[in-house]
């Protein structure tokens, strides 16, 4: 099985790709709840090993090295925090913070950021970072050979300069709140110019350099030892890439591995869940399922109808048959490190009754039907399944139509010609996509629109949060999508190792302060 993936750059949306055959929704949940039990802490006892190998399993291996063209999960998860840095960092609570650059200052209309740098930094080769490579950095994100998920964000940059070795000035053709944060992504972040093939070749700033790319099979992290800020807890970090969570699982039993990125298949959990010598640890993460509608489209265009298929859907059951009550049943796009979160799980709880009622006022007493169009995996089909049961009880009757990845990008993404999808969105901050009408679910919504343009707009960060709230509530009174839960960050570790990250709530895997005892 394969994991997060995203379909091509510039779209944040992304997948489970997982093979067919999955569990039905009845042997998962028995799997499970046998599976629901402790949960180990990540300490260990012991003194750690300063000259460790970490040996880390992963579904997803880079397709490229280059920071600027990275085309799925792995490639952030290795590199970035790693082996190259940005001027800001996403923190695993959600929050951007200073990295390479140890303040700013903002001009009064927004559009001017000046950036002061931290001293003392090198690459991992030892030659001094100034600005000018900054610079580089910056320009390359927005340049023809970039296909960076954040170039048309980063586009804002009108001009880029260095007016000493430690400053750079960036100013903005308008205010953008989000420009931080867009600072964060792994196509923004320094790398050496001129350093080698960047396919395979990257020397960046952080705690670690980058060794030897096995492909199809590793990737080997050394640590940097000129890095400027906390050396790295362990000498050496090793990737492994397994083509399926099998596979994976098989190398953690042996004790090849000594941890997983992420548990993507819950149904592994029962094999470590009473073993002493392994640790399952839950965090929160941004991955949010969806049963998405085309708001465009009839029925879907009445509101009625779609307030009546959330209120058929018992988003509990779901993700008890998924994940055995790890996780959280959400209400909007917002995950809970997004700094516009609120709880709106009232809204539109399951009702069987009153999904009934609803479909009845829209004039569908008698019953509605309609295709669901999704590509499987393990998690994905039980909520497939489950959905069918459960809309059955209001007298709503859908078809299943698994699809390919290549049919449902085509049909769905780029046509819009589907009635409703089952869809993983794992990015964060991507309530936004609801001020886009073309956006694939199609939902038209003006002052929502001119709410999502405000915000970007913002004098402050607390205004942006202020309007974003208010769409993120509005999008769920008018029932745009039925947001199901958000997907728990689980990872099985030998309990040798500590000092893992607990959440999945940013683009990297960030590995320096591991220890192994």
């Amino acid at each position: 099985m394969t994991a997060h993936h995203r379909p091509s750059a510039g779209r944040f949306l992304a997948r489970h790709l997982r093979p067919l055959g999955a569990l039905t929704a009845t042997a998962a949940l028995t799997l499970l709840l046998a599976a629901c039990g402790s949960s180990k802490g990540t300490g260990s006892a012991g003194a750690a090993d300063a000259d460790a190998t970490i040996t880390i399993g992963s579904l997803n291996e880079p397709t490229t090295l280059n920071v600027v063209k990275g085309g799925n999960t792995g490639h952030a998860q290795v590199l970035l925090r790693n082996v190259v840095e940005g001027l800001t960092v996403l923190t695993d609570d959600g929050k951007v913070e200073p990295l390479l650059a140890t303040s700013w200052d903002v001009s009064p209309d927004g559009t001017g950021y000046t950036f002061h740098l931290r001293s003392g930094v090198t690459f991992s080769d030892g030659t001094p970072l100034t600005a000018n490579d900054v610079v580089a950095a910056l320009k390359r994100v927005t340049s023809d050979e970039s296909t960076s998920a954040r170039k048309k964000n980063l586009s804002i940059m009108k001009t880029i300069e260095a007016p000493d070795d430690s400053t750079v000035k960036v100013t903005l053709s308008s205010r953008s709140q989000s420009f931080l944060f867009y600072l964060t992504a792994t196509g923004a972040a320094v790398t050496k110019p001129n350093a080698g093939n960047p396919e395979t070749t990257v020397i960046g700033t952080g705690p670690y350099s980058l060794g030897a790319w096995k492909q199809g099979d590793s990737i080997t992290l050394t640590r940097n030892d000129k890095y400027w800020g906390e050396k790295a807890k362990n000498k050496e970090v090793v990737y492994r890439f397994f083509k399926d969570a099998t596979a994976e699982n098989n190398a953690l039993l042996a004790g090849q591995l000594d941890l997983v990125t992420q548990v993507t298949s819950p149904d592994m959990l029962a094999q470590f869940d009473k073993r002493s010598d392994f640790s399952i640890v839950e965090g929160t993460s941004t991955t949010k399922e969806l049963f998405n509608f085309n708001d465009a489209v009839a029925p879907f265009n009445n509101p009625d109808v779609r307030h009546a298929i959330r209120q058929a859907t018992d988003r509990k059951a779901l993700l008890k048959a998924v994940w055995a009550d790890r996780g959280q049943v959400i209400g909007s796009m917002v995950p809970p490190t997004d700094p516009w979160y609120e709880d709106l799980t009232s809204i539109d709880t399951y009702n069987v009754d009153g999904a009934k009622q609803l479909l009845a006022k829209a004039g569908f007493a008698g019953g509605l039907s309609f295709t669901v169009d999704y590509v499987p995996s393990d998690s994905i089909n039980i909520v497939a399944q489950g959905l069918k049961s459960q809309l059955a009880k209001a007298g709503i009757t859908i078809t299943l139509n698994p699809v390919d990845d290549a049919t449902w990008t085509d049909k769905v993404y780029k046509n819009h010609n589907f009635q409703a999808t089952i869809m993983t969105h794992v990015n964060q901050r991507d309530l936004v996509w609801y001020g886009d009408p073309k956006f694939y679910w199609q939902y038209d919504n003006p002052q929502v629109q001119q709410w999502v343009k405000d915000s970007e707009a913002a004098a402050t960060a607390d205004e942006q949060t202020a309007l974003l709230k208010k769409v993120a509530r509005q999008i769920s009174e008018d029932a745009a999508s039925n947001w199901l839960f958000l997907d728990p960050a689980i990872k099985v570790a030998s309990t040798s190792v500590s000092g893992y990250q607990k959440n999945n709530t940013t683009d990297s895997f960030y590995v320096a302060p591991i220890t192994k005892r």
